[in-house]
């Protein structure tokens, strides 16, 4: 109990000192960030509620290939001739994101490897410096046709490479009716709650690599919604890396190759969406023959000025798509629902999912459970122009080896500061809300973990 009390005393004095020194230290004037803003000459609330949320104008934007709303301006707005192409000035299609922890406080209770007797709680608590660094282009090359790369450094889990990279050709046939993108894509981005469009930044998890086929070591889980997380315990990928069940993955994967196609043919209230992928979970290129595909379809309800409303159901379908310990392929599919709510400056989200593996081999039929849920509710509310406040909560109906799967339950509660509306500082604060059942799980070896972060955008 005194250990509580202290937890949250220091989380209540860090709070205070964070608002106060941000206080003091900004002034009041707000300016437009990166690439599109700079080319439409807008602010950034435009198409944002706060960065990198989405309001009503964004999501357009975004379906629309990076064109204003109802527009096919690509070779119109600021540009100029370059032989037959019309390009943007470098600064309005580059830019850059910084994020990440610079203070980080985790209390967890771990039972030493091989040892029967109970963990006891320990704090850890270190500086860093913010770990994700993205680097992106976007924008057009002439009318209807958009592009964006986004290159992503994280120190964190010592990896660079590409997370995006798309082509997109917009308002085939008549306005809006269809929009393809091809490349390297985030499948739900177009969903009520999307993977990567979250105020709360994705915490990762603590683990060690114990090689192939073999179930890593892992002292801590990763901090991400239960309903877009992988959710099975003793899956693998192709290669014979684990997948961690708190790592998200399929339709809630960060982004996959392939090609997928959208748009609105009856109008604003309903968006269709169908894509094809390689088999999820490859380290590179497609080793199986067979293909990922997925449908969603959204249903926007409301559109007022200060109401809205969309909800949006979708089903991905994989095959061979993943691997069990006796090294045999199974298939591993999602079915999911996500709502979203806006009211003046309230947002809330939810989104329940249901995954499912089948062709399981015999050896594994009674010891492997097939099927496992994730709900997430999320409600954000814009206190002040300034001030973001967030809570979070997440269940994980966990599946897999039943020896092994934990389930889990966490509430996140977040404040975020925006000293300008491209620079922004945040505190978190996450609780499991189950037992630790003495260290045995790293679903339930986290206890309470408190972040002070930035997030800085040009």
């Amino acid at each position: 109990m005194n250990r509580l009390r202290q937890t949250k005393t220091k989380g209540i004095l860090l709070s205070f000192c964070f608002v106060l020194v941000s206080q003091l230290f900004t002034t009041p004037d707000t300016h437009a960030i990166p690439a599109f803003a700079r080319k439409y000459d807008v602010n950034c609330t435009v198409c944002h509620t706060r960065v990198p949320r989405l309001n009503r104008t964004g999501e357009r934007f975004l379906e629309n290939g990076y064109q204003l709303p109802g527009t096919e301006d690509g070779a119109t707005i600021k540009k100029s001739l370059w032989g037959d192409l019309t390009l943007d000035n470098v600064s309005n299609y580059l830019g850059f994101r910084l994020r990440g922890n610079i203070l980080r406080s985790v209390e967890y209770a771990r039972r030493a490897q091989g040892s029967n007797i109970d963990g006891n709680p320990q704090d850890r608590t270190e500086f860093g410096f913010p770990e994700v660094f993205s680097l992106f282009a976007a924008g057009t090359v002439t009318n209807n046709v958009g592009f964006f790369v986004e290159l992503e450094s994280n120190l964190e889990e010592d990896a660079t490479g590409i997370e995006r990279a798309f082509l997109t050709f917009n308002n085939i046939g008549p306005h809006d009716w269809a929009h393809i993108r091809a490349g390297k894509i985030d499948p739900s981005a177009y969903s009520s709650y999307a993977t990567l469009r979250q105020q709360f930044e994705l915490v990762g998890d603590n683990s060690v690599d114990n090689g192939s086929f073999m179930l890593p070591t892992v002292n801590r889980i990763a901090l991400s919604p239960s309903a877009f997380a992988s959710k099975f315990y003793g899956l693998f990928d192709r290669g014979g890396t684990t997948i961690l069940p708190t790592a998200p993955s399929l339709f809630h994967a960060v982004a996959e190759m392939g090609i997928d196609i959208h748009g609105r043919p009856f109008g604003e209230w309903f968006l269709y969406q169908v894509g094809i992928l390689n088999g999820a979970n490859e380290p590179f290129g497609d080793s199986n023959n067979p293909k990922d595909w997925y449908i969603m379809t959204r249903f926007d309800l409301a559109q007022s000025t200060y109401f809205s409303a969309n909800l949006s159901g979708f089903s991905y379908f994989g095959s061979n798509n993943a691997k069990v310990s006796t090294t045999d392929d199974v298939s591993w599919s999602r079915y999911g629902v996500a709502a979203n709510i806006r009211y003046y400056m309230v947002d809330f989200y939810a989104a329940y999912v249901v995954d499912r593996v089948t062709d399981l081999p015999n050896s594994l039929e009674s010891t492997f459970d097939t099927t496992a849920t994730g709900l997430t509710l999320e409600a954000n509310v814009l206190a002040t122009d300034r001030i973001l406040l967030g809570i979070r909560f997440d269940h994980l109906d966990a599946g897999g080896l039943r020896n092994q799967r934990t389930s889990n339950s966490l509430l996140a509660l977040m404040a975020k500061y925006y000293l300008r509306s491209n620079i922004a500082l945040f505190l978190r604060d996450d609780i499991n809300l189950r037992p630790a059942h003495h260290g045995r799980s790293p679903a339930r070896n986290f206890r309470n973990a408190f972040f002070v972060g930035a997030d800085v955008a040009f």
